[in-house]
C-alpha cells in the first residue's frame, strides 16, 4: 500500500513556537529606512521590483552610503492572489517616507518616477518634512514567507481599525519564524508572535510606553546584545520604561561575549552577553535548516 503524502504544511512560526525560540534579540538591524508605496506582487527582494530595475544599482549605492533598508509598502486591503498591477510612478504621486531611528524622525515625501527615489536617498541627513508621528509596518511578504501571510495580514487588519492611517503592510522583516512581525517606527522597536487577538493592545500599550517582554524583539538601531541586555533589566528592574533608556553602550569581550552598559533615570546598570549557535532547524517556511543564534545574561 502507497504512503498517503502529507496534507500538513510546515508552518516556520508554529515550530519555533514548539521549540520555544525567544524573539528577543532578533530585531532587524536598520538605523535608517526607506519605505516606498508599491501595491504589489512584491518580488523576494525589494531592489528586485520591476520599476526599479532601470535605478536599481545607484539606488543600491545611494542606500548603502547610510546603510539604510528598502522596504515596499502598501495600505491594508489587498488579498493574496488578487491580481494588481504594481505602479510604475508615472501616473501620479506615491507616498516614500524617509525613516532616522537615532533622531527618532519620519521624513514624507512623493515619488513619480523611479529616479525619484535615488535622490530622495540621499536625504537621510536633510529628511524632507520631517515629523515624530509613528509609521506601524506589518510584514504580509508572502512570497518570502508563508507565516507573514497568514499571520501578517490579520494583524495588519486590525491594527488598521485601531490606528487608522498609520498601518502600512510590507515586505520582509525578518524573523519570519515570529509571524505576525510588526516595526514601529520611527522609535525602533518590533514585536513578533502578534495575532488578531492581541496585536491592538500589545501596539497601543507600547505606544503608551509599556512593553511585552515576551513578544518584544528589540529595537532596530541596538545590537543584538544590547536588545537582550535591555530587556533583561525591563524585566528586572523595578521602575524602568524603555523610552527613558539611552543607547546602551556594547563593549566585545569576545568574538561572542559582550558588556553592556545601560542608562535610564540617572541610574547605571551593566549586563554581561553571551552568545551560543543552536542546532540547525528550518526557520523559515521554504528553506533549509541554518543555525540560530541563542543569548544568555547575567548581571556585569
Amino acid at each position: 500500500m502507497s504512503a498517503t503524502p502529507s496534507t500538513h504544511r510546515f508552518r516556520c512560526s508554529l515550530a519555533a513556537l514548539e521549540r520555544g525560540d525567544v524573539p528577543v534579540g532578533t530585531a532587524v538591524p536598520a538605523r535608517y529606512w526607506l519605505l516606498v508605496s508599491d501595491p504589489g506582487p512584491w518580488p523576494a527582494k525589494p531592489i528586485e521590483a520591476p520599476f526599479l530595475s532601470d535605478v536599481a544599482d545607484d539606488l543600491s549605492a545611494a542606500l548603502g552610503r547610510f546603510g539604510a533598508r528598502l522596504q515596499l509598502i502598501r495600505r491594508h486591503g489587498r488579498q493574496e492572489g488578487e491580481l494588481v498591477e504594481a505602479d510604475t510612478g508615472t501616473d501620479g504621486d506615491n507616498p516614500v517616507f524617509l525613516v532616522d531611528v537615532r533622531r527618532g524622525l519620519v521624513g514624507r515625501a512623493t515619488w513619480q518616477h523611479p529616479e525619484d527615489l535615488v535622490a530622495l536617498a540621499a536625504r537621510f541627513d536633510d529628511l524632507p518634512d520631517p515629523s515624530p508621528e509613528p509609521l506601524l509596518l506589518v510584514c504580509t511578504h508572502g512570497r518570502k514567507d508563508v507565516c507573514c501571510a497568514i499571520d501578517g495580514r490579520v494583524v495588519a487588519a486590525v491594527l488598521d481599525d485601531a490606528l487608522p492611517g498609520a498601518v502600512w503592510e510590507t515586505t520582509h522583516l525578518g524573523g519570519d519564524r515570529f509571524a505576525g512581525n510588526v516595526a514601529i517606527l520611527p522609535e525602533g522597536s518590533q514585536y513578533g508572535r502578534l495575532d488578531g487577538d492581541v496585536a491592538p493592545q500589545v501596539i497601543l500599550d507600547h505606544l503608551d510606553g509599556r512593553v511585552d517582554l515576551e513578544r518584544w524583539r528589540g529595537r532596530c538601531s541596538w545590537h543584538p546584545a544590547a536588545q537582550v541586555a535591555v530587556h533583561d533589566v525591563l524585566a528586572t528592574v523595578a521602575d524602568v520604561r524603555l523610552q527613558d533608556i539611552s543607547p546602551p553602550v556594547v563593549e566585545a569581550t569576545g568574538e561572542d561575549s559582550w558588556r553592556v552598559q545601560i542608562e535610564a533615570g540617572g541610574r547605571t546598570s551593566h549586563r554581561f552577553v553571551t552568545r551560543t549557535m543552536s542546532a540547525p532547524h528550518q526557520l523559515t517556511c521554504s528553506g533549509g535548516s541554518k543555525v540560530q543564534a541563542l543569548y544568555t545574561v547575567r548581571p556585569s
